[in-house]
């Protein structure tokens, strides 16, 4: 099959042939799209568990805990209370947060932990034990408040369409100042164009000085010799 080179692929006649047929149809003016529809930044959804992630700092053991809300769980000398567990809706970047309750049994002097910790960013909150590193991994089970809620509808904006009229044979052809039909504008001589223009039948300009006309009837005379070069 015949190919028809373009700048960077191969385009077959028929591919060739369809582009030149969307030319000639006609080009239309752009039409509104409604952007995608997306939670806004603050949205977060309430889910029944979170899972949580304890580090053994003694023996480099890892323990993923799946505690329900309002319930806890032990690991060893650590007890981990969940009361909140909230996660981004599927249209936000995937982050999630569970408001946790700490406490060592083995170091009675340490404070218990209460506040928020987010997985995706551990370092705003972490637990101060030099025995356990707890970290927030994701929610989990069903949805529970708060709620998202439906996506809020978005609509397209309403731009004018209108048609932009194209000539069958292709592109019409940009129509230059001062001229009614489009063709070039011929320039009259002046002062800086000395060289007189061509005729309209197309013969090239005669630079040969122009003979005087002489009276009809009468035979041209010899010119007179000069009497000081005899």
């Amino acid at each position: 099959m015949m190919k028809l080179w373009s700048d960077r692929v191969l385009l077959p006649c028929g591919a060739a042939a369809m582009i030149l047929l969307c030319g000639v149809s006609g080009a239309r003016a752009a039409t509104g799209v409604a952007p995608p529809a997306m939670y806004p930044a603050a949205t977060w959804q309430g889910q029944s568990q979170a899972v949580v992630r304890v580090l053994d700092r003694l023996d480099a053991h890892l323990e993923l805990l799946t505690i329900p809300v309002g319930g806890s769980a032990t690991y060893h000398s650590l007890s981990v209370g969940v009361e909140a567990c909230v996660s981004r809706p599927q249209t936000l970047a995937a982050d999630a947060g569970a408001l946790l309750h700490l406490k060592d049994s083995s170091d009675p002097q340490r404070p218990p932990f209460d506040g928020w910790m987010l997985a995706q960013e551990p370092s705003v909150a972490t637990y101060g034990s030099p025995l356990y590193d707890v970290r927030v991994v994701s929610c989990a089970g069903v949805p529970t408040a708060p709620q998202a809620g439906p996506l809020p509808v978005v609509k397209a904006p309403v731009l004018a369409s209108a048609e932009v009229p194209v000539e069958e044979g292709g592109d019409a052809p940009a129509s230059q100042p001062g001229s009614a039909s489009g063709g070039p504008v011929p320039l009259a001589p002046d002062s800086h164009n000395p060289i007189p223009l061509a005729p309209p039948s197309g013969a090239a300009p005669s630079l040969a000085p122009a003979m005087p006309a002489q009276p009809s009837g009468q035979p041209l005379s010899p010119p007179e010799a000069d009497p000081g070069l005899e």
